[in-house]
C-alpha cells in the first residue's frame, strides 16, 4: 500500500487522499466514516469537509487519484527511448499489473461498495478527462510501432482482447488461486498479443470494430479534453515533430532536444521549478513549427504544477 505521508512532504489535500486509501482499503468505503479519515490526518473534520464536500466526492478523488499515478508511471516508461516499443509496452502492461497488486485490497473494497450499493462500476464521465481517449491513441500508436500500420484497423480489437486477458489473469491474482510472476505474465500477454496482431494482419479480415466508429470518438474526445494530455507524451511528440522537420538548423534542433530534455529532468524533480520550465518553454515558442504543440505544453505543465502542489 501506498505509504501515508507527513504534512512536511506533501500537501494536505495529498495526505487527505492517501489517508482515505488506507482507510477504504482495510475497513470499506461504507464502513469508513470521514471523521476516522480526519484523524488519521490529523485534522478536524470541518478542515476536512472544506477540501472534500462529502465522503461520496472523496471516494470519487481517491480513484482518480489512483489512476493518475498509474498513468504517470506508464507515462515515465515511454520516455525511455533505449527501449524499444514491444519492450515498452511489456513494461507497461507489468506496471498495470504490480499497481493493481499493490492496490488489491483497495480494488476489491470498491467492488464490494458498488455491489452493495447496486452500482455498475466507476461512471466513464468522471475518469480524468480525455484520459481513456488518450489511452486510446497510445496503443494504437503502439500498435503500429510494434507490428506496422497494417494493424491500425485493429487496434481496439486488440486493446479490448488484451484488456479481457489482463481481468482473466488479475482474477487469479484477486483470488490468490495461484503464486504468479508478473514479469513472466507480462511477457505472456505481449507474446499472445504477438500472435492475435499477425493473424489480423495475415488474414486481412474486416475488423470486428471498424476504425471508422473508434477515431471519430478517440479525435473528439482529445480535441475536447486536450488539456489532460501528459506532459511527457507532449514531450514525445515535440521530439518527434522536431526530428521530421526540415527546416531547422543542426544547432538549433539540438538547443531544442536540450531544452526538451531539461523540461522533462524538471517534471520528475518533487517540487519542480517554475522559472525553469517557463524558460525552456519561451525557448521551445521561438521555434518554428512547434509552438502550438509547446503552446498546448505550456497549459498542461501549469495544470500538473498545480496538482502536485
Amino acid at each position: 500500500m501506498i505509504q501515508l505521508l507527513s504534512n512536511s512532504t506533501t500537501d494536505k489535500k495529498k495526505h487527505i487522499l492517501i489517508a482515505a486509501l488506507q482507510l477504504f482499503s482495510t475497513k470499506g468505503p461504507a464502513a469508513t466514516s470521514m471523521q476516522e479519515i480526519a484523524e488519521l490526518c490529523g485534522i478536524s473534520k470541518g478542515t476536512l469537509y472544506l477540501h472534500y464536500k462529502s465522503k461520496e466526492e472523496l471516494q470519487e478523488s481517491v480513484v482518480s487519484y489512483c489512476i493518475q499515478t498509474i498513468y504517470d508511471k506508464i507515462a515515465i516508461v515511454e520516455r525511455e527511448r533505449e527501449l524499444p516499443p514491444r519492450d515498452k509496452l511489456r513494461r507497461q502492461i507489468e506496471i498495470l499489473l504490480e499497481n493493481f497488486l499493490e492496490l488489491r485490497e483497495f480494488f476489491i473494497a470498491q467492488m464490494l461498495d458498488m455491489a452493495n450499493r447496486g452500482d455498475k462500476g466507476f461512471p466513464l464521465e468522471k475518469w480524468p478527462e480525455g484520459m481513456l481517449a488518450h489511452a486510446m491513441k497510445l496503443f494504437s500508436q503502439k500498435m503500429v510501432d510494434i507490428y506496422g500500420p497494417e494493424v491500425l484497423p485493429y487496434s481496439v480489437d486488440l486493446a479490448l482482447q488484451l484488456h479481457s486477458m489482463m481481468g482473466s489473469y488479475l482474477k487469479l491474482i484477486v483470488t490468490e488461486l495461484l503464486s504468479i510472476h508478473l514479469h513472466r505474465m507480462a511477457e505472456y500477454l505481449v507474446e499472445t498479443l504477438d500472435i492475435i496482431a499477425e493473424a489480423k494482419i495475415r488474414d486481412q479480415r474486416e475488423p470486428f470494430i471498424p476504425k471508422d466508429l473508434w477515431l471519430p470518438w478517440v479525435e473528439e474526445n482529445l480535441h475536447k479534453h486536450d488539456s489532460r494530455k501528459h506532459p511527457l507524451f507532449l514531450i514525445k511528440e515535440i521530439r518527434h515533430a522536431v526530428r521530421s522537420s526540415e527546416e531547422l538548423e543542426e544547432r538549433l534542433r539540438e538547443d531544442t532536444h536540450d531544452s526538451l530534455s531539461i523540461l522533462e529532468d524538471e517534471f520528475f524533480e518533487l517540487k519542480p521549478r517554475r522559472a525553469i520550465i517557463l524558460g525552456m518553454i519561451a525557448n521551445l515558442k521561438q521555434v518554428a513549427g512547434i509552438q502550438e504543440l509547446v503552446q498546448e505544453l505550456h497549459q498542461v505543465f501549469d495544470m500538473y504544477l498545480k496538482w502536485r502542489e
